[in-house]
């Protein structure tokens, strides 16, 4: 397979388990040096060792913090140089009727999922721009498009990746740098499975034109392909990966 990631330092925050592992382990077998950068620092380093040559970095970083994030960038670019992609993965998704949702539960899931892509993104941004070229993917979902019950704060949070994304593409493109998102639908993991009750899922999966919940590698090659010189003339768009649910 072609080594498309030569050469480039890719951060994934949120890498430790889950997709962001999963993304992580493609992309270092495609060449590329990855930071898995997580709140749980040991997660993280049981997590490089998962990676296919064991030779990334493990960072421990909380997104909600502007100290954390700052740091993480400083020490990206002390030990390699360079920050080549950002990917934006850190996320959360508790499932909580509007009716019966506390500010605090609000504000978890737009701290993380919302301005934790703000603030690991402004950690980044000057070295990219600095050496004219970066390319920043974020994580959103199809809750930000279409909404979902018990997501009222998890779908205005990637709501607001979406704006964010396509706002920042606007400012970022004259620098060289190019700002993408992955909308996935819903994908079947450890956790999707503790949110959802099954009967919930088979319903929806009744609905994807393509008859099945996705999965982590479904996720990979898109994210793979905007990290990757092949999209170098892409930004400010939104990649849905749902299997065709929100074709409907």
């Amino acid at each position: 397979m072609e080594r498309i990631h030569d050469n480039q330092v890719i951060i994934v925050t949120g890498g430790a388990r889950g997709i962001g592992l999963t993304i992580s382990q493609y992309l270092e077998g495609l060449g590329a040096t990855i930071v898995i950068a997580d709140i749980n620092v040991q997660a993280a380093q049981e997590a490089v060792e998962l990676l296919p040559t064991k030779n990334g970095m493990a960072i421990a970083c909380d997104v909600t913090s502007e100290e954390a994030t700052l740091k993480m960038a400083e020490t990206v670019i002390n030990k390699y140089g360079r920050i080549d992609v950002l990917i934006n993965n850190a996320g959360f998704f508790p499932v909580k009727l509007f009716s019966q949702m506390t500010l605090a539960e609000w504000r978890k899931v737009i701290d993380i999922d919302l301005t934790g892509t703000f603030l690991a993104t402004k950690a980044v941004y000057a070295y990219m721009e600095k050496a004219k070229k970066g390319k920043i993917v974020n994580m959103a979902s199809i809750s930000g498009r279409i909404g979902g019950v018990g997501f009222t704060h998890y779908s205005a949070a990637k709501a607001g990746v979406i704006g964010f994304t396509k706002a920042l593409a606007r400012e970022a493109g004259s620098l060289g740098i190019q700002v993408n998102a992955v909308a996935p639908g819903i994908i079947d993991t450890e956790t999707t499975k503790a949110v959802f009750p099954s009967i919930a899922l088979k319903v929806y999966t009744q609905n994807v034109p393509l008859g099945r919940l996705g999965t982590e590698v479904d996720i990979q090659g898109v994210v793979s392909f905007l990290c990757s010189s092949n999209s170098d003339y892409m930004t400010g768009q939104v990649l849905t990966v749902d299997g065709g649910y929100t074709m409907i």
